[in-house]
């Protein structure tokens, strides 16, 4: 169990690195769409960056899905279903991200006046798809991943009443998964205080700075839910690891994630709505995305846990 323990681990960090590096450049996109060079830019540089901050939202969302999953579906246990959920979130996770990289460097692209900038933009995207999933176009690769796939499925094969681990592991699990969304979502948090005294953050209806402000505080309600279980281990548990303190800190990420979803989403229809002036594009966007996050975090997760039972 310590080895599988130890895949779940490190699928948890894995997640955890792209999702602060994912955070950090969407924060940095979205002060981008409120800089008055960027009024300046052709409309289709515009709409380039919207589609790469959407896309690049979903895809953090789906980064986030594992934890949700682990704490639901799985109710926190160390299982070869978790181990195996979590790589396939990360093998499509990296894709969204490319897309994403390559249409937030168009923009850049016309702003800097680069000849070709289509083309640039385009090999920024392949560059990264290849050396991301360029390794698995390997024989050896593809032979090693299928072995390991088979051990995977083997183990989960055995009997349920060692697979929830010790407690101490349980533990050090949910606080790893509070970790991965924590880092990006203060990074996020910063740029959505940022905005607020752009250029153009002025010139928007008073309607769009209300729901920035709505994500704002759901962002900030998200991060001190996730910093609670820290708290609460050191003031409560006097850092001893009790089932109680497990329960508290996996609801305490579970309802970071209810505000989370909001903070992440809002923002997006506040962007959209400034650069195409539809108000129910912009609405059907934000809501569908949050939507969205939702159904996968919670829906399909409940759904997964009562088809195991």
């Amino acid at each position: 169990m310590a080895h599988l323990s130890d895949h779940i681990e490190n699928a948890l960090n894995e997640a955890r690195m792209l999702l602060l590096g994912g955070q950090v450049l969407l924060g940095f996109s979205y002060r981008m769409c409120f800089e008055p060079r960027f009024q300046q830019i052709n409309t289709s540089a515009q709409l380039a960056e919207i589609v790469g901050l959407g896309i690049m939202t979903a895809g953090l969302g789906w980064l986030i899905w594992p934890a949700a999953f682990h704490q639901i579906a799985a109710r926190g246990l160390q299982t070869a279903r978790m181990e195996t959920f979590s790589t396939r979130v990360l093998d499509w996770a990296l894709f969204p991200m490319a897309c994403g990289l390559a249409l937030t460097f168009y923009p850049v692209n016309c702003a800097l006046q680069i000849p070709h900038p289509v083309l640039i933009s385009v090999a920024a995207g392949l560059f990264a798809v290849a050396v991301w999933y360029g390794s698995l176009l390997s024989r050896d690769n593809l032979e090693h991943r299928r072995q390991a796939k088979k051990e995977l499925a083997e183990e989960q094969q055995k009997p349920d009443p060692k697979e929830e681990g010790n407690l101490s592991d349980r533990i050090k699990k949910v606080l790893v998964e509070c970790r991965m969304a924590l880092p990006g979502a203060q990074a996020f948090l910063g740029f959505q205080f940022a905005i607020v005294f752009g250029e153009g953050f002025d010139k928007l209806p008073r309607s769009s700075q209300w729901v920035h402000f709505a994500s704002l505080l759901a962002t900030t309600v998200a991060i001190v839910l996730l910093i609670a279980p820290a708290a609460y281990h050191r003031l409560v548990e006097a850092g001893q690891d009790s089932e109680h303190f497990h329960t508290v800190a996996s609801r305490l990420l579970l309802t970071s994630l209810i505000f989370l979803a909001p903070g992440m989403a809002g923002d997006l229809l506040v962007v959209i709505r400034k650069f195409t002036g539809s108000d129910a594009l912009a609405y059907w966007s934000g809501g569908g995305l949050l939507l969205a996050f939702y159904f996968l975090w919670f829906g399909i997760s409940l759904w997964k846990r009562t088809a195991r039972k």
